[in-house]
């Protein structure tokens, strides 16, 4: 059966399952391997084993979904839920009204999953996230594919091409128009991704990272890293500790809980951490991957959000999130959401 999963504010989940995590309520920024999402009530988001789950701000309550190795490998597609290509695999659940009303709320899991995950998959299909035929969604699949298994060696297009038995311009425009990358790219992104497991999930010296993800000179590796993140890697692994010695984080979320209604700009919340704005911006940035900004304005949009939907009066809601105008107020959600404040009322 489903289990009640409420995260814990900066905690990292690591999962040893294929595991899907839907949203049953709450709002907020979240990271997985090491990019952030935000996802609202009545989506879904898909794990594999070893992947991490880390709630940098807001809150969510969510079942947890495991699903067995036999059943994610024998269903066909479901490395579509899985196997990420450019981001998170995701469904919206309530886009498909048997799969939210029949499957996530009554199946037991334990009994068998393969009905469930096949009825996602559908869901996956219908959402179309790449805009593609189904034989070009199975080709960008196999490319990812190739480039994890082969993301050491120097993969060229026509090596691609060759292995997926297409024409080079064909493999090549395909990346372009429907990932907005180039294979280059994205094959420097996944030896970055298993850098970035390595530093943090292991204990391994950064000479030893580099030879393990296929560098031969640790000098170039520390300064490929460091082109690509800003910071070097030992500074990175520093930065992913999150114990009681570093409290900043919790430091920054808990004054920003406090004062987020009258205080609406960083040189406040630097000057009551006795640091400058400049390294608050750095520290933020390193440590959640983020900025001031977004998370002040994250926190001001959930709970605007809970008091649109207690039917408070928008310049009653504008004053106590401290704009000056109902107007600003409505023009900062409208940003945020796509919505005025009385749109998403309406949407309730």
């Amino acid at each position: 059966m489903p289990k009640d999963f409420n995260p814990i504010l900066i905690k990292m989940y690591v999962f040893k399952k294929h595991t899907m995590l839907m949203i049953r309520s709450g709002q907020g920024i979240f990271q997985v391997d090491f990019k952030n999402y935000e996802f609202n009530a009545g989506q879904s988001i898909f794990l594999s084993p070893g992947q991490y789950f880390q709630l940098l701000s807001g809150s969510y309550s969510m079942l947890q979904y495991e699903f067995e190795e036999k059943d994610v490998r024998h269903i066909e597609n479901s490395r579509f839920l899985f196997k990420h290509l450019v981001s998170i695999g995701h469904i919206d659940a309530m886009q498909t009204e048997e799969l939210y009303n029949s499957q996530l709320r009554n199946i037991d899991v334990c009994e068998t999953n393969a009905p469930f995950l096949s009825k996602a998959i559908e869901s996956w299909l219908q959402l179309n996230p790449f805009n593609t035929t189904g034989h070009d969604t199975n080709l960008l699949f196999d490319l990812k594919e190739i480039i994890d298994e082969n993301y050491m060696e120097s993969v060229s297009v026509a090596e691609v091409s060759k292995k997926l038995d297409k024409k080079p311009y064909h493999v090549d425009t395909l990346i372009k128009e429907k990932l907005d990358h180039t294979l280059h790219h994205l094959t420097a992104e996944k030896i970055l991704l298993e850098v970035k497991r390595k530093i943090v999930f292991t204990e391994l010296s950064t000479k030893e990272i580099a030879y393990t993800t296929g560098f031969r000179e640790p000098g170039y590796f520390n300064r490929f890293f460091k082109k690509l993140t800003g910071v070097t890697p030992l500074e990175f692994r520093k930065n992913y500790e999150f114990d009681d010695r570093d409290t900043f984080i919790k430091e920054l979320l808990q004054l920003i809980d406090t004062h987020y209604k009258e205080e609406h700009f960083a040189e406040f919340y630097s000057g009551k951490l006795a640091i400058t704005t400049k390294t608050l911006s750095k520290k933020i940035s390193q440590k959640l991957a983020t900025t001031f900004t977004h998370l002040l304005s994250e926190k001001l949009l959930l709970e605007s959000k809970l008091l649109l939907q207690q039917k408070m009066p928008v310049n009653v809601i504008a004053f106590n999130l401290g704009f000056k105008e109902p107007n600003h107020f409505s023009a900062f959600f409208k940003n945020l959401t796509g919505k005025t404040p009385t749109q998403f009322l309406a949407d309730l």
